[in-house]
This record gives C-alpha cells, sequence and structure tokens, in this order.
C-alpha cells in the first residue's frame, strides 16, 4: 500500500547488565554473561508504485481560499477517485494537505495529480508519500563498535577526538521519536512530535511538544493486505545513539560525536510516516517557522534523515531540504536499501542532501546498499549475513510494543542493527565533529567538501557500477586538517580555510597526517599555484612553449605559473640575453605579494594616497600603489613599532601562515 525501504532488521541482542565501555578501551565480558539472541522479524518491503490518502496541493495566487476555483479542483480528486476528500491543512510551504475518505490505488493517485497539474489554479500537486525507517536492531560492548575504529570499514575516530567531540552542535535526528536510555538523556534537547495523523501517532493529540517514541509496531495488515506484523524499532533511539550516546562514564556505548546534542523530532509511526510531516519537521528542526508551531529554541546544524521511499524527490521535500542547506544545516540523508541506484530513492536523490551508502566491516559496499552517482560518501552500516557482530551496534528500548517508560541501567538495552539508517548517522556525528572544528567556516558545502576530499577508497569497493561517491569516510583526516594547525595557531581559521577551497593541501607524512609548516617561506611556484587555485583553478591550456627560460614545461607547477603569465599577473625578469625568467625557487617578498594580489584582483582603480601608510614604504617605492592598496582593503596592516608608526617591510619573506591571512583577507574583504 504503502511506498518503503525495504527495512534490514538483524538479531536483537538484548543486554540485561552495565557493560564497562570505557572510549578506547577493549572490555571483556564473561562468556556466562553473555544472552541469547532472538531474532527480531524484517521488516517487510512495500512495492514502489503505492498509492496514498493525501495529495499536496500548492494553489496559485489567484486561488484565493474559499474560491470556487479551489473547490474545483477538489471536486476533480473526488470524482476520480469515488470518494469525498477534505482539505485537512496548510503546510509551512504555503500548500495543502488534501485527504480521501480512503487510500487511493496507484492508478488513482496518478490519474488525480495529472487533473490537479493541468489545472490552471495549481502550482504544483504531488503525492503525500509515506518515507520508512531503513533498518532496525540487536547489541553491544565498545570493542564491539568497528565501525568507529581502525580497520577498512571503521572510520578511524579515535585520532579525531583529538581535535574534536562534537561540543556545541545540535544535530536533529528527524525520525520515529525517541526513548529514554541511560545513554541518551544527558544529550537529548526538547524535540517536537510532528506526526499531525492521530490514527498512526499512538498520542492521540497529533502535533505537540513531547517526541517520546510510541512504538511503530504494527499488527497483520495495518500497512496493507497480506503485510505481517511487526514489532517496534525504537528506530530514532538507534540513530541517536550513533550519532551521540554519551562517553567516557563506564557504561555502554559511545557515539561518534559523544558531545553533541540530539533534537528528537518524530515524523515516522506504524506504517511510516508522510512526507508533509516529514518536511515540516525538518524546517522546524533548522529554525524555520511551521504553522502553530513555536520556533524551535536550538537550531539544528546537522539534519540526519534514515529515511525514504522510491520515489522522485518532491517539491515539498526539496523546499524542507533547500531552507535547511541555507540556513546553515547540513542534511545527511541514507543512500536507501533495496540495492539499485540512489538517484531512484528520495531523500538521497534530492539536491543539497550528503547521500550515505553503507560498508560493511571489511569495507566493502553492502548487498542491500543503494549506490551509483546520487552517493557522496560511504559509511559503515553492518552486514549481519555472516556473523551478527557484524551489526553496528546501538541504543534499544526493551518494549516490543510501546516502550519501557523508565529504564534504568540493569534493564537498559542495546542492539545490533544493520542498514544505510546505521551509515548516514555516522555521517552526522563527523559533519558534527567538523561544525564544532571549523566554526565560522563551517558551512553545509565545507562539511560536505571536506568530508569528499578526505575520504579513502579501496581496492575491490565500491566498483563500477556500484560506487559509492568519493570513499568511506575517514574522520581522522577530516577533523585534523593539520597536524601542526590548532585553534591557538596564529591564523588557523585562515589556514583552515584554505585547506577548505583545496588551495593548499600542505605536505602528507609518514605517519599519514599532513602538515602545513606554518614557518616556511612561500617560494614563486607555489605562490603560481596558490594565487591559479585561488581564482577557481580556471580552464587553461599551457602552450607547448614554456614563456620562462627557468620553468620547463615538466615543472610540476607548469600550468599554474604559465597561466599567471597569461594573466600578466607575473612578467619574470628580462635576462642579459633577452630572455625571462621566472625563478621559481625564490621566495615571494612581501613587497612582491602586494603586487600579486592587486592584479589578481584585476587592477582595480585606485589612487594611492599622498601619505605613505608604512614608514618604511615611500610613495616612489616600485609597488607603492599595489601595498597602498593592501592597506585600503584591510589585506595587511602591517607592523606596529615601538614609536607608534606602522611599517610593511617590503623585503621581507611571506611566510605561509602570512600567505594564509592575506588570501583569506583578499577573498573577505571588509571595505
Amino acid at each position: 500500500m504503502f511506498d518503503a525501504l525495504r527495512t534490514r532488521l538483524s538479531s536483537r541482542l538484548l543486554i540485561p547488565g552495565v557493560l564497562a565501555l570505557v572510549c578506547g578501551s577493549v572490555v571483556s565480558l564473561p562468556a556466562a554473561a553473555a544472552p541469547e539472541l532472538p531474532v527480531a522479524p524484517a521488516a517487510p518491503a512495500v512495492g514502489a508504485a503505492a498509492g496514498t490518502d493525501q495529495i499536496i496541493v500548492k494553489f496559485k495566487a489567484k486561488a484565493a481560499p474559499g474560491s470556487a476555483m479551489r473547490a474545483q479542483a477538489f471536486g476533480k480528486v473526488a470524482q476520480i477517485s469515488g470518494t469525498p476528500v477534505n482539505d485537512v491543512r496548510g503546510t509551512s510551504a504555503g500548500a495543502r494537505i488534501v485527504r480521501s475518505e480512503r487510500t487511493l490505488t496507484p492508478d488513482e493517485t496518478e490519474k488525480a495529480l495529472a487533473a490537479l497539474r493541468a489545472d490552471a489554479a495549481v502550482e504544483y500537486a504531488e503525492p503525500d508519500n509515506r518515507m520508512h525507517r531503513a533498518a532496525a536492531p540487536n547489541d553491544p560492548f565498545f570493542q564491539s563498535q568497528w565501525g568507529l575504529g581502525e580497520e577498512n570499514g571503521g572510520m578511524r575516530l579515535t585520532g579525531a577526538w583529538t581535535a574534536s567531540k562534537g561540543a556545541g552542535v545540535v544535530v536533529a535526528v528527524v525520525d520515529t521519536g525517541i526513548t529514554s536510555h541511560a545513554d541518551l538523556n544527558a544529550n537529548v534537547l526538547p524535540g517536537y512530535d510532528m506526526m499531525a495523523d492521530t490514527d498512526y501517532s499512538r498520542d492521540l493529540d497529533g502535533r505537540d511538544s513531547n517526541p517520546r517514541d510510541e512504538g511503530d509496531w504494527t499488527p497483520a495488515g495495518m500497512c496493507g493486505d497480506g503485510v505481517p506484523a511487526s514489532p517496534s524499532s525504537w528506530h530514532g533511539t538507534q540513530v541517536a545513539g550513533i550519532v551521540a550516546a554519551t562517553a567516557n562514564d563506564s557504561y555502554g556505548m559511545t557515539g561518534v560525536a559523544p558531545q553533541a546534542k540530539i533534537l528528537p523530532v518524530r515524523v515516522l509511526g506504524p506504517c511510516g510516516g508522510y512526507t508533509s510531516d516529514i518536511a515540516d519537521g525538518i524546517i522546524w528542526a533548522a529554525g524555520g517557522t511551521v504553522e502553530g508551531i513555536p520556533v524551535n529554541p536550538n537550531p539544528a546544524r546537522v539534519i540526519n534523515l534514515s529515511l525514504g521511499g522510491e520515489f522522485a524527490c518532491s517539491a515539498t521535500f526539496q523546499a524542507a531540504v533547500s531552507f535547511a542547506y541555507n540556513s546553515g544545516a547540513a542534511v545527511v540523508a541514507a543512500a536507501g536499501n533495496e540495492g539499485i541506484p540512489a538517484a531512484e530513492t528520495s531523500p538521497s536523490n534530492c539536491d543539497n542532501v550528503i547521500s550515505v551508502a553503507a560498508l560493511d566491516r571489511t569495507g566493502q559496499l553492502t548487498s542491500y546498499s543503494n549506490y551509483g552517482p546520487a552517493v557522496d560518501v560511504a559509511a559503515p552500516g553492518g552486514d549481519t549475513t555472516q556473523d551478527f557482530m557484524n551489526g553496528i551496534v546501538v541504543t534499544y528500548n526493551a518494549g516490543n510494543e510501546g516502550p519501557v517508560t523508565a529504564p534504568s541501567r540493569e534493564t537498559e538495552a542495546y542492539a545490533l542493527s544493520e542498514g544505510t539508517s546505521m551509515a548516514a548517522p555516522h555521517a552526522s556525528g563527523l559533519a558534527a565533529l567538523l561544525i564544532s572544528k571549523l566554526g565560522d567556516l563551517a558551512t553545509p558545502a565545507n562539511v560536505e567538501t571536506r568530508m569528499e576530499t578526505t575520504s579513502r577508497k579501496y581496492a575491490g569497493a565500491c566498483q563500477p557500477p556500484k560506487t559509492c561517491g568519493s570513499g568511506a569516510l575517514d574522520a581522522t583526516a577530516a577533523v585534523n586538517i593539520f597536524r601542526d594547525i590548532n585553534t591557538n595557531s596564529s591564523f588557523s581559521k585562515e589556514i583552515t580555510w584554505l585547506a577548505l577551497e583545496r588551495i593548499t593541501l600542505g605536505w602528507a607524512e609518514a605517519d599519514g597526517s599532513r602538515t602545513f609548516r606554518s614557518a616556511q617561506p612561500v617560494y614563486r611556484d607555489q605562490m603560481a599555484a596558490f594565487l591559479y587555485r585561488l581564482a577557481g583553478s580556471p580552464q587553461f591550456v599551457p602552450p607547448a612553449q614554456s614563456p620562462f627560460a627557468d620553468v620547463p614545461t615538466s615543472h610540476n607547477f607548469y600550468k599554474e605559473i604559465s597561466w599567471l603569465a597569461k594573466m600578466e599577473i607575473s612578467g619574470g625578469w628580462g635576462e642579459a640575453d633577452g630572455s625571462k625568467t621566472f625563478r621559481p625557487a625564490t621566495p615571494v617578498n612581501r613587497d612582491q605579494m602586494a603586487a600579486f594580489i592587486y592584479r589578481h584582483a584585476g587592477k582595480p582603480e585606485y589612487v594611492p594616497p599622498a601619505v605613505s601608510p608604512f614608514a618604511d614604504i615611500p610613495t616612489n617605492h616600485g609597488f607603492y600603489k599595489e601595498i597602498a592598496w593592501l592597506a585600503k582593503m584591510e589585506i595587511s596592516g602591517g607592523w606596529g613599532e615601538a614609536d607608534g608608526s606602522k611599517t610593511f617591510r617590503p623585503g621581507s619573506a611571506v611566510l605561509r601562515d602570512q600567505m594564509a591571512a592575506f588570501m583569506y583577507r583578499y577573498r573577505h574583504p571588509k571595505t
């Protein structure tokens, strides 16, 4: 009846006692304490060609509320379906939710949509599809959290935690809600229940401020003819634990970002959840306005969507994702568990989402994971086919239907689970680490770029056509941008920006880390590369013959140096024999850098002041205009001297950290 992502449920392992799990430690559990492993039934997959009982309709301005045009549009749906329809509510995007008194067949749904789309009063019409949880439960110990570890399938998190644990970042888990759990409660913020339909919400009061997971168990036939009964998955609790379970408390498991905060947004229940509720949940989580609901006081910087269905990205869903993205939130989505191209499932096929495929313990793409060009990265998702311990450790609840409402450490539950639903929160946790680390530079685009540029590829993994984007997430590489740069380093923000813009990636060291080497001078060939990349690495075919006698066409930066000459940013030196040289291994002086940046900017119109801004730069200096322009643009303020004057020190070599500051200020002008 309803379209669903195929849910993968693996053997569930409930842990009745306390587990001593300290981050970074391996703690053995006596064999006698190992509990039995009851097998949880797999949640049924529902066909892709599904009907629905709700349609989202956006009317044009001329079709005012209560107008005959709206009534005629609703009448078309009623006529096609042969059943009455009701205008039940509006959405945050200004559309209306139209509900029929029964679920329409796929054919009826398509005919109703076609009639609405042909109506001159309608801007767009789309099915209010239900989305479903993408995976579900099983069991843990910290040493069982292979997804956080060092092997191929893991994310190498222990090295990342030295730089960031996600402090100050809010991660919205848009899912089934959340249950009380001692490993989560300290990190959970007040959330919201966005399920408007009381027939499916189970709390009988529609949307409210209580995001508690009431259970998504279903009796046989509830979600469609022939669909068997299914126990509650506690899916939102699972996802939340992967993102931000507490750490270093000698209890339970640890999350990817153990100092981040979880914002639970309930949008899924039995038989999934409506697109309209999910879209409103995304907008609310990102700080947007949803009619009739208080504004979220804790806007999320990361939004996790471990849900989806086999359909195109709808206008409603895309608008919600775009709002979140433009509000500064990285939107992370499970790629889906159908073993098909991710472009065929939503929300992985929406713009501005980070689509995440699932890897097994060896770093291979799992058999169930979706794949292809729509996938951006891959993360641990688990595969219990051979061994249930190859699943993903999650926080859980012991209830089969409703939740155990007051669990204690003696009755607290954990589980092993699998699916792209588990891969997505690994990526969301890493996004939280990055946002906490990057501060003002933490845009959704920068977060995604950093994930992609530092991901790893393995031989045999994610091979065409089953590609998985840039590869497996590597938290240590992503968060530790340069080993020799920390938040206390001079110009650390500017140096980090340089790396995010891929203007320089520094030096690869023997231990796999990268260094920036702040105090080294910038050489002229390096400077050419920096300026070329600063320009966006434009299309350019270098000449067959070098413009400089000392720069062979085989030089590592030949393309960049010859581009510099073509753009007249540097003409080099004229030599006695009539040739020109570039002197690529010569350090760049500060006055030369002023000239390079001025020319890179297109030689803007500028009249330098009659009095020099620097005591050591006379007005007849060869680069006076360029240096004075640099000061006016606040790209360089020089040095304050003991006598109150300012100096520029034109003959000093530009150091790499200074170069980072010049370029950052040039790209982010104050005046």
